[in-house]
């Protein structure tokens, strides 16, 4: 097995006063035995998560490298990103978000990976949701490290894999990259804080190839959102079915040009750099083409009528009483589930 790689756990946090402390808490619970640093980056938050993070930072006993920096202002997820990795040093960038828990071994089974596996450019793992209420049960599985062998298998483009299968699988945790995705490419797009993830891997996808491994490595908070798109629990009620709705509708129409965009310069950098690569990676590109028209099918969604949602439930195939029941006003959709959940509960 080669050297294991240095690591960079970068931290990314914006108002989350209420869960910031057990995030820091398991990020310095790793257990990993090769290098690793830490970038704790605050997205200007108005409340005291700052002030904690600082305060956590000042009762760390170790001896790895801690870096606690905060935007001049909020730039979101994207803008927070390209503020942290200016300082990261190492050789694999590990996203962590501020209401989550890593797993005590989530770095030493991913570095091990990318040591086994060298020339990778990104590393999948699988995750598990959380509530509030089980706190405390996702804290203790984080504590004990993992005792099985982890199942491990390539996602490489150029071998005919077309990457977005193991990404968008359910329950697989994203955030594991070479450091090289944010020095070969310009910043990430502004627009993109809530893609930031998916940018990413596109552009691992075009450098290299990636491995997926079993274990879990990560409890994700549903719920919170506001790193993120949040969950829906599915017992929430009319108003949280219209914010969630005209979410879906912001971010569709705001991600689109930032995908196209990142699409268009990982092509160019495959077709510069990896002729080869890129010759034999049409199933990724197709992919990602069935995708973006997907998306923007969807950007219309609620902004057109139900004739219009009719059209574009047949177009993605989509069956199902929901998926009918979707198609009529959002007002009389929401009412329609909210009453059924409320039974059904």
């Amino acid at each position: 097995m080669n050297a294991l790689p240095k690591l960079s756990y970068v931290l990314l946090s914006h108002n989350r006063e209420k869960y910031i402390r057990g995030a820091i808490e398991s990020a310095f619970a790793q257990d990993y035995e090769g290098e690793l640093e830490y970038i704790f980056s605050d997205d200007c938050s108005t409340d005291k998560t700052f002030e904690i993070i600082k305060e956590c930072v000042s009762e760390y006993k170790g001896n790895r490298r801690v870096v606690v920096t905060q935007t001049p202002r909020n730039l979101h997820l994207a803008g927070n990103t390209n503020h942290a990795v200016q300082f990261v040093t190492g050789d694999f960038v590990i996203r962590a978000d501020d209401d989550d828990y890593s797993a005590v071994d989530r770095c030493s089974l991913i570095g091990k990976a990318i040591a086994e596996n060298p020339g990778c450019t990104f590393v999948l793992t699988k995750q598990r949701r959380f509530t509030d209420a089980q706190d405390e049960e996702a804290r203790k599985a984080c504590s004990t490290p993992c005792s099985e062998t982890p199942a491990v298998s390539i996602v490489d483009i150029e071998k005919g894999h077309d990457g977005l299968s193991a990404f968008f699988s359910k329950d697989s945790s994203n955030k594991a990259w070479s450091s090289k995705v944010y020095t070969e490419f310009s910043n990430l797009p502004l627009e993109g804080y809530y893609v930031d993830d998916v940018i990413c891997f596109y552009r691992a996808c075009s450098l290299g190839f990636g491995i997926a491994i079993s274990p879990i490595t990560m409890m994700a908070r549903d719920g919170s959102s506001n790193m993120c798109r949040g969950g829906d629990d599915g017992a929430r009620g009319y108003n949280a079915i219209i914010r969630l709705e005209q979410f879906n509708d912001k971010y569709f129409n705001l991600t689109y040009q930032p995908l196209e965009q990142t699409i268009a310069d990982i092509r160019e950098h495959m077709q510069n750099s990896r002729p080869h690569a890129y010759a034999t990676a049409s199933n990724f590109f197709d992919a990602l083409s069935k995708n973006m028209k997907e998306r923007s099918l969807l950007c219309t969604y609620w902004r057109k009528g139900t004739l219009n949602r009719i059209k574009i439930k047949n177009k993605l195939r989509w069956k199902g009483l929901f998926n009918w029941l979707r198609c009529l006003p959002l007002p009389i959709y929401a009412g329609l589930l909210a009453i059924y959940r409320k039974i059904k509960h």
